[in-house]
């Protein structure tokens, strides 16, 4: 190789390499801010209907004062649905499924996020945690029967808690299996499994759960692969269903057919626990 195109190919091998350490590099700087869009957040406007539930204050191990939203079901011994939202919107976004809950004779738990919603504290992964933890101890308070809900982001919270707390049940929809599996989707060429510092490992997590899963994601999904709804039900122990909407996406699961599948599961939760 003649010494001008040995000089043109190096230089350009190292161009590339520096392109790909910047981005790289940016990705790393900025992953926080790719799974918690606050920016993005504050511009949305909150939901009115999350007035009709009682605002609660809570407390987290770790001294934070958080605001959530609850209502308790109509039995003493009925059953309480905690809702946790995904990382672009508030919990207010999830209101229109915790009115339907509490039409079909369910209490619910509006659970919020550290920087979420006005509240203090920055969020990461043991901080979430920490924050479901705080509200599901909560519902304890008020009912002996407590399920877990989770969308897309708060499915990795649901899953961490669910292997920790004797709930009744666990329901999972638009899940992923890992937030390293996502980011490897979205960049595939970036090595994220190395980066990437919340985890949110559900798939390793999931088979410690003694509970009943329902999953529920829509077949257009375009953020997260039907193939890790999938492989989550694959790895879960115990009662399991899983619920593959066709024509939902990532965004309308609930509407396009996953309500009538919750509801059907919790029915006949409730009426196994009935017979017991």
């Amino acid at each position: 190789m003649k010494g001008p195109l040995r000089a043109t190919l190096l230089s350009a091998f190292g161009l590339a390499a520096v392109g790909y350490g910047s981005i790289t590099a940016i990705l790393l700087w900025l992953q926080g801010r790719l799974i918690y869009p606050l920016d993005r957040i504050r511009n949305i406007a909150p939901n009115p209907d999350a007035d009709r539930l009682e605002p609660v204050n809570i407390e987290t191990s770790d001294g934070l004062t958080l605001t959530i939203r609850h209502q308790s079901p109509p039995a003493t011994d009925g059953t309480t649905v905690v809702l946790f939202h995904g990382n672009g919107e508030d919990l207010s976004q999830r209101v229109h499924i915790a009115h339907a809950l509490i039409e079909a004779g369910y209490g619910v738990l509006l659970a919020e996020y550290r920087g979420y919603g006005g509240n203090p504290g920055k969020p990461h992964e043991a901080g979430l945690y920490a924050d479901g933890r705080a509200a599901i101890e909560f519902a304890y308070r008020h009912t002996s029967h407590v399920v877990l809900h989770g969308y897309s982001l708060g499915s990795g919270v649901a899953v961490q808690l669910a292997t920790e707390f004797p709930i009744d049940a666990l329901i999972l929809e638009a899940p992923f299996t890992s937030m390293v599996d996502v980011a490897q989707t979205r960049f595939p060429y970036v090595p994220v499994r190395w980066l990437l510092r919340d985890r949110y490992d559900s798939l390793s997590k999931i088979g410690r759960v003694n509970a009943p899963v329902l999953i529920y994601g829509g077949l257009a999904d375009g953020l997260i692969p039907p193939r890790q709804f999938e492989a989550l039900h694959a790895a879960a122990r115990g009662p399991r269903q899983l619920a593959l909407i066709p024509d939902a996406n990532h965004l309308d699961v609930w509407e396009k057919g996953g309500a009538d599948h919750v509801l059907s599961f919790l029915q006949a939760l409730h009426d196994d626990t009935k017979a017991a």
